[in-house]
């Protein structure tokens, strides 16, 4: 019995440390962002514009406010906008989702350049085919209105920095590390943990391994 309040214990305490942990990323995360003094570089951000042949057009104003609602950003640290497997990040309209799209209530001169569709997200050419996402919505079908650009990626805010949150962070962390916390909090709330079998460490395994073991042998029937 002594065992069994031990764990119970155990367990009380994890829970504790998991809903202080997510207070204190929750304080990180909206800590307030202030200006910096000197703005910095760091990496390159690819997006659309117009094609200046479009922007002088008399229905420039139509295929502007396409762009407001297709357009999209991709980041780079190189600007040969290559990832580190050396595939190409690469850029593509918005996906409008169809509730999206009846909200809009386009005339025919800006439904004309959309085809509707059951479409695969391959934003993230490293996912397995697979497990990419589809969505159902509206895709810009006529490209030669937009032209990528690149720019420099600015940093020119950041976030006030938290010297005792981060350092609690770690702590909660480095325990959570060391008895293989997480583990047991995803087994307390009921999560498959197959997939983070293959990015434990040894170490981790062995705590799992015991912990389930002693509970096996010592919770009665």
């Amino acid at each position: 019995m002594r065992f069994l309040d031990k764990h119970v214990s155990r367990d009380k305490r994890l829970l504790s440390l998991e809903r202080e942990l997510n207070r204190l990323y929750q304080a990180q995360t909206h800590a307030p962002i202030i200006p910096l003094e000197r703005p910095y570089q760091r990496g390159w951000m690819k997006t659309y514009v117009l094609d200046a042949r479009v922007s002088q057009r008399p229905d420039a104003m139509l295929f502007r406010t396409i762009l407001t609602q297709v357009n999209r950003n991709v980041y780079s640290r190189e600007r040969s906008f290559l990832n580190r497997n050396g595939d190409e990040i690469r850029l593509s309209p918005r996906i409008i989702p169809t509730a999206e799209w009846l909200k809009l209530a386009w005339p025919a001169s800006h439904q004309r350049f959309f085809g509707y569709g059951c479409w695969r997200l391959d934003d993230q050419p490293w996912t397995p085919i697979k497990w990419r996402r589809y969505i159902t919505g509206f895709r810009l079908i006529h490209m030669w209105c937009l032209r990528e650009d690149i720019q420099p990626h600015l940093i020119t805010h950041q976030r006030v920095e938290l010297p005792k949150v981060r350092s609690r962070i770690a702590e909660i962390e480095t325990y959570l590390s060391a008895t293989a916390g997480r583990c047991r909090l995803d087994w307390l709330h009921g999560r498959s943990r197959w997939w983070r079998r293959y990015s434990f460490t040894a170490h981790e395994l062995r705590s799992e391994a015991s912990i389930e073991e002693q509970l096996h042998q010592h919770t009665p029937d």
